[in-house]
Parts: structure tokens; C-alpha cells; sequence
């Protein structure tokens, strides 16, 4: 049976990235569907996860709530920037940047 430990969920890095991410997939991701959402919010949580305990050791930080305000930040962020790079390869016109490329590298005259 697993072991329930509130103030090690509360203390955890992955709340307050979920936290984050679920204002922006409810706020700032208008016209995606709830699945969408759902899956803003995990990965959100995820990097925050994953990312604010390695960032905040670089800067030597090691406040609590530093770490839940910086895992909230990342949450918050996180599927932002990753909205946006997906929308920029969406319309980037790869066919014709490699066209381009091989032309020129092909040495045509």
C-alpha cells in the first residue's frame, strides 16, 4: 500500500507547475478542446517538475517557496512557449526553405 504524506505532495515541485499550467490552459489557450488542456496541464507540471529543482540549485536558491514560486512560474510559462514554437513550425514554409537550401548547396548554375 502506498504511503499518503500531505506535506510531501504539498512540498513537491510538480503542485504549484500544475497549478501554473492550469491557469494557461484555462486563460490563455482559447479555442483548445478539453483534452488539449488536460495534456497542457500534465506536461506544464511536468517541466516545472523537472526543471525549477535543477534551475533554482544553479542559482544556489533553496527556499521553499522559491521553489513553489519559481515550479508555478515554469507551470504558468511553460506551455506558452511551447504554444508559440509549435504555432512558428506550423507556419514556417519548410518546403520551400529546403528547396532553397538544396539549390543552393547543390551548386547549380
Amino acid at each position: 500500500m502506498m504511503d499518503f504524506d500531505p506535506e510531501r505532495i504539498a512540498s513537491s515541485p510538480f503542485v504549484p507547475g500544475a497549478l501554473g499550467a492550469l491557469v494557461t490552459a484555462l486563460k490563455f489557450t482559447p479555442g483548445a478542446s478539453w483534452p488539449e488542456r488536460a495534456i497542457n496541464v500534465v506536461a506544464g507540471s511536468l517541466v516545472a517538475g523537472y526543471m525549477a529543482p535543477p534551475v533554482l540549485e544553479y542559482f544556489k536558491v533553496v527556499s521553499p517557496s522559491a521553489m513553489g514560486g519559481a515550479s508555478f512560474l515554469l507551470g504558468l510559462l511553460s506551455m506558452s512557449i511551447v504554444a508559440a514554437i509549435l504555432s512558428a513550425v506550423r507556419e514556417t514554409k519548410w518546403a520551400e526553405i529546403v528547396t532553397g537550401w538544396l539549390t543552393k548547396n547543390r551548386g547549380t548554375p
